[in-house]
């Protein structure tokens, strides 16, 4: 499917209804990202940046992931929500020339925009096509698709716009809800809920800085 194969689309939003009436918070705290009522909410820094910074971060879910097989009854069925917001159907490529051009390597330069424009055109025809069939829920001030599949799967999801590409899902939980994981377009850092034991699984096991935080706590845009 358009995220990968290891997922599929939700039936429907309802798996996630429950998210909006649970996170309570006042806007732009982690209480209006993380559901309040799992008893320790954990901030997971993100790795620092470089050239290996999609890759370590792909590594810093993996491990979230199999931390959380642990603390779950049902490792085999989660669900996880990508922001609609990523235009994923209206990507487009660029063609750059090193200077001035004569008229003939001019119109071969328009001819070849020309193509790839129709090649995009068509590319996120079909991207809008396929995202239409994955159901969508809504909190205050994003909209998601939702799909779903084993917890592992999380580094599994592919960017519809480049199928090579992982894509980070901005929320993502196990279907009885033991633990929950936040993050946002706005920043890296991951917040997650769950219970004490598991939390302190995941402390000792993440390899980037980590803190207990409060539902009060502001969220911290990040670049």
């Amino acid at each position: 499917m358009v995220f990968g194969d290891r997922v599929a689309a939700a039936n429907s939003g309802a798996p996630a209804a429950w998210i909006r009436s649970a996170c309570r918070g006042a806007e732009f705290t982690v209480g209006a990202l993380v559901p309040n009522a799992y008893p320790s909410v954990l901030r997971v820094q993100a790795p620092p940046g470089s050239d290996r910074f999609w890759s370590s971060y792909r590594e810093l879910f993996a491990t979230i992931a199999s931390v959380g097989e642990r603390h779950t009854s049902s490792p085999d069925r989660a669900w996880f929500a990508i922001w609609e917001g990523h235009g994923f159907d209206s990507s487009t490529r660029h063609i750059a020339h090193p200077g001035p051009l004569d008229d003939e390597a001019r119109l071969q330069l328009e001819q070849e925009r020309a193509r790839l424009r129709a090649k995009d055109d068509r590319r996120n025809s079909s991207i809008r096509a396929e995202l239409t069939t994955v159901p969508r829920f809504t909190m205050p001030y994003r909209t998601y698709h939702l799909v779903t599949g084993p917890v592992s799967a999380v580094t599994h999801l592919r960017n519809p716009a480049e199928p090579d590409a992982w894509q980070r899902p901005e929320l993502f939980w196990p279907d009885d809800r033991r633990w929950f994981v936040a993050t946002d377009v706005d920043f890296w850092s991951l917040y997650v809920g769950g219970e004490h034991e598991f939390i302190s699984d995941l402390v000792g096991a993440v390899a980037t800085p980590s803190e207990v935080v409060t539902l009060d706590l502001a969220l911290e845009p990040e670049d």
